[in-house]
């Protein structure tokens, strides 16, 4: 077997595996602390949206890319590169978003989380939320009406489930930003999950290393492919500048664990 094949596999792997762990990390870090305070609901509710748009737009690249024997007018267009390590990952990411979004909403009615209350997302993000679905809706009733009419076309595919990703990097540009407050306004990271912000970063980086990896099999790096994948690419940027946003909290707030591991 080659080693760039054996690269791009062990790269994926480790990326899914990264990022599929950072996922348990909140949902453990609450049930041993029997509570989930300090995770914010605006994080998790607008985390769940985005990571819906980001598993339709991976199934329409993975399953819904016409041949170029099939479709003469996009034989030029280059597929995007998304593996099923993709969406394994955004599936996984979902479901797991989806139980921590059990325990921020009804911690105590089916967690047992005794120090709780009820928390509600901010007008603010809920309006975001809610103009997200909105916008999904709009974007997926004209796909459809346009695949009905003049039939399927991969260049209409690839402009959907680009602002599809367009949405959800949109999502996680916002979704971060509650969190990051959340921390500022309790002066500290207790109850988030820093040992799934590393595995975030750990994700991203292999997921961009992976990409890389896939492109320069492709042969020379063009416009068409990045933008093609352009979302993957922004998508793990966007991750690793906030995990870092994390860290930097994480250093200033709990100086006394920082030290403790310094010394290991």
């Amino acid at each position: 077997m080659a080693f760039p094949l054996i690269a791009d596999r062990v790269l994926g792997a480790v990326y899914v595996a990264a990022w599929s762990v950072s996922m348990y990390t909140p949902v453990v870090t609450n049930y041993a602390v029997r509570s989930s305070n300090g995770v914010s609901p605006d994080f998790v509710a607008l985390n769940t949206a985005g990571y819906f748009y980001l598993v339709c737009s991976y199934l329409l690249q993975m399953f819904g890319w016409v041949p170029a024997s099939e479709d003469s007018a996009s034989s030029k267009l280059v597929a995007p590169n998304v593996s099923l390590f993709d969406l394994l990952y955004c599936t996984h990411g979902e479901l797991l978003n989806v139980v921590l979004w059990t325990q921020v909403r009804f911690g105590k009615v089916l967690w047992g989380f005794q120090h709780d209350h009820s928390r509600r997302m901010k007008p603010v993000y809920y309006r975001i939320f809610a103009l997200s679905v909105l916008v999904f809706v709009q974007l997926t009733a004209k796909f459809t009406y346009d695949c009905v009419q003049f039939g399927w076309d991969n260049h209409r595919t690839l402009r959907y489930c680009n602002r599809l990703f367009l949405l959800k990097i949109c999502m996680s540009l916002i979704k971060y930003v509650p969190q990051v407050r959340h921390n500022h306004e309790r002066r500290s990271v207790k109850g988030f999950s820093i040992p799934g912000v590393m595995l975030d970063i750990a994700g991203g980086v292999c997921s961009l290393l992976q990409l890389l990896l896939q492109l320069a099999g492709d042969g020379a790096f063009t416009w068409s492919l990045v933008k093609v994948n352009f979302g993957k690419i922004a998508l793990s940027m966007v991750t690793l500048m906030f995990c870092l946003i994390f860290i930097l909290q994480w250093v200033v707030y709990d100086k006394s664990k920082v030290k403790q591991l310094a010394k290991f």
